[in-house]
């Protein structure tokens, strides 16, 4: 029986569905979730330019009056609402994407007293990505109102969450797959990313409290640097999923349909 089931090859036709060539593709699925996931630092880059030479005066002002060079990413946001409202709905679906396929990717490789720890940061990229959406639906709320405050504060504590633990879950997980280049590289580049990260959104908060408190000329300018490159190492760190699954397809076989090839 076991030669019979192996040796399937050798069996007569039963329809005309077996004298057919099989039809059969497979689709990357890493290139496809990093171009999506690009789209909003390329947004951000996009609101700024925008906000800088068509609607420099409104972006940089503050209600204290002090003289600011630079918008914050929320108020170059609110100028060009409607590229930026666009680009956030875009990009969500490949959020939630990431996001599921980061879950079943910690779920099956990393070890046993680690697992539950990845598959909660899977969910708390899913939470950023619903602060992200809130985002670009509400992107002309003042700077001062409730809802904005909670979705800013929800964004960045959830984004400080999400790139701590996940640069621990791959460090962890790289310690399997030393010496690979693609793993090597990405774990250097996330760590860049991360470090960046920190030290910008220490430095924003800071001017910020200097602004809000004293409000020192260039102090917003700065605050608002610090959350443009803060937020931008974050979306790129979302595009570095290329490395994560750049060995992943979506396969398509005439008699199996539509599956996801083994991570």
């Amino acid at each position: 029986m076991l030669h019979f089931v192996e040796d399937q090859a050798k069996l007569l036709p039963s329809s005309i569905k077996d004298l057919q060539a099989r039809r059969h593709f497979r689709i990357p699925v890493g290139p496809i979730l990093a171009l999506g996931l690009l789209q909003l630092p390329v947004c951000m880059v996009y609101n700024l330019v925008m906000a800088i030479t068509t609607d420099f005066q409104s972006t940089t002002y503050t209600t204290c009056n002090a003289f600011n060079i630079f918008p914050s990413t929320s108020a170059a946001a609110k100028s060009q609402h409607k590229v930026w409202a666009l680009a956030c709905y875009l990009e969500f679906p490949f959020l939630i994407a990431s996001a599921w396929l980061q879950f079943r990717f910690y779920r099956r490789n990393l070890r046993r007293p680690v697992r539950g720890f990845g598959c909660l940061m899977a969910i708390i990229m899913a939470v950023s990505s619903s602060s992200v959406l809130l985002w670009g639906t509400f992107p002309q709320e003042d700077g001062d109102s409730l809802l904005h405050i909670t979705i800013a504060l929800s964004l960045f504590v959830s984004c400080a969450i999400y790139m701590a633990g996940s640069f621990v879950c791959a460090k962890y997980y790289m310690s399997d797959r030393i010496g690979q280049l693609h793993e090597e590289f990405s774990l250097r580049l996330k760590s860049g990313l991360v470090l960046t990260y920190y030290v910008w959104v220490v430095v924003m908060w800071i001017f910020y409290f200097i602004h809000q408190k004293f409000c020192f000329p260039l102090a917003y300018s700065v605050f608002g640097m610090g959350e443009f490159i803060s937020c931008e190492c974050f979306f790129i760190y979302l595009c570095t999923v290329y490395f994560d699954f750049y060995h992943v397809y979506i396969c398509y076989d005439q008699r199996l349909g539509f599956f996801l090839s083994e991570m």
